[in-house]
């Protein structure tokens, strides 16, 4: 896409987002009473790879009509007439929801503007896998998982703190026991979220306090921290750059150095966008995460976003609910997924669950 080309361009975007061009008139007045409209508004849905037409209805003279996505221009007419088109290349907007912007200038000199949204999908369809267990290990009930990775054979835990008393902290924990061998504590307010392991480094986002702490890997000694804008979920990395989600259909690349955004990607299927993005685990070339409240895991393509594979935990979650029905806190929501490279197996859990368990995807069985 192009920036501004314009000096015409330049002016009717400047003037648009002064004066907030007029925000598309009066919506009560007829459609045919507009300079123009959007004919198909209702049908922009298609997928990745394929373009989408957008159909603009000429209703009066302009003397300039430009398309924006974000501050990227679209395409940009000059004295337009007739009936138009323009088409979406869906690989440089990418999967997810857009806002298309509209601005038209008439010989008068006012501007008329409308946003349409685009969304595009995956096009490909998802495989369906299971996760089979092959071990169960303790994990501590009192622990409210936020976040789990593997460090080689060493496996690190962050946590929440719900009631605010002071139990966001970040572990090494003992496989085989669940026991924490090495802990330090993050105060007050502080909500401790996902962590991911780089470069000898620890990073443990925060949920509403816009901090993300960065630890050495080995004391658990906090060495920095960066800030960020929004909420922080999940958190992931692949060697090059960490991944953040956000608790919607997003996914943020972020430099380790700076914490600056380096791309974003939104996540869907071939049927609709995923949001709710919770924990992530990179692993094998693909960005695996926890949906929040939802018993199932996705697997997603870090270039594009498209889901591969959607891995169900319903027998598992199951196990968790049946077996503790006695337990405070009671089991909460599946939350932690971990890769082990040595034996190519992931490692999941809970909020509040007495169980961490080891398991293959695989086929489901139709």
């Amino acid at each position: 896409m192009r920036k501004l080309n314009s000096l015409v361009s330049y002016s009717l975007l400047f003037s648009a987002l002064l004066y907030g061009a007029c925000k598309g008139d009066d919506k009560k007045s007829d459609e045919q009473s507009l300079p123009f409209l959007i004919s198909n508004e209702s049908a922009l849905q298609g997928v990745y790879g394929k373009e989408i037409p957008v159909k603009i209805q000429l209703n009066e003279s302009l003397s300039e009509l430009v398309a924006l996505l974000g501050t990227d221009t679209l395409k940009f007419w000059k004295r337009p007439s007739g009936n138009l088109i323009l088409s979406i290349n869906t690989k440089e907007s990418g999967i997810g929801k857009h806002d298309v912007k509209f601005i038209g200038k008439k010989p008068d000199g006012n501007l008329h503007d409308q946003i349409v949204t685009v969304e595009v999908l995956s096009d490909i369809p998802f495989s369906m896998l299971e996760a089979k267990v092959l071990t169960s290990f303790p994990h501590l009930p009192s622990s409210f998982t936020q976040g789990l990775e593997f460090d080689g054979d060493q496996l690190f835990e962050g946590t929440g703190d719900p009631s605010y008393t002071g139990a966001t902290l970040l572990a090494k924990v003992d496989t085989k026991s669940g026991n924490h061998t090495l802990k330090t504590s993050v105060p007050t307010p502080n909500f401790g979220e996902g962590i991911t392991v780089l470069d000898g480094k620890i990073y443990q986002l925060t949920w509403q306090q816009q901090t993300c702490f960065v630890y050495d890997k080995t004391t658990l000694k906090k060495l920095s921290e960066f800030k960020y804008e929004g909420e922080g979920w999940g958190i992931c990395n692949d060697g090059k750059y960490l991944i953040m989600s956000n608790g919607s259909s997003m996914l943020v690349f972020r430099d380790p150095k700076t914490f600056s955004i380096v791309k974003t990607i939104q996540v869907a299927t071939d049927k609709s966008s995923v949001s709710n993005l919770n924990e992530l685990e990179y692993a094998n070339g693909l960005i695996y995460a926890n949906v929040w409240q939802e018993d199932v895991l996705v697997s997603i393509e870090p270039s594009t976003g498209r889901v591969k594979e959607l891995i169900n935990c319903f027998a598992l979650v199951n196990t968790i609910r049946s077996a503790a029905t006695k337990q405070t806190p009671s089991p909460e929501v599946l939350n932690g997924i971990a890769y082990k490279k040595s034996s190519n197996t992931f490692f999941v859990t809970g909020k509040y669950w007495p169980n961490l368990f080891e398991v293959n995807f695989i086929p489901k069985p139709l």
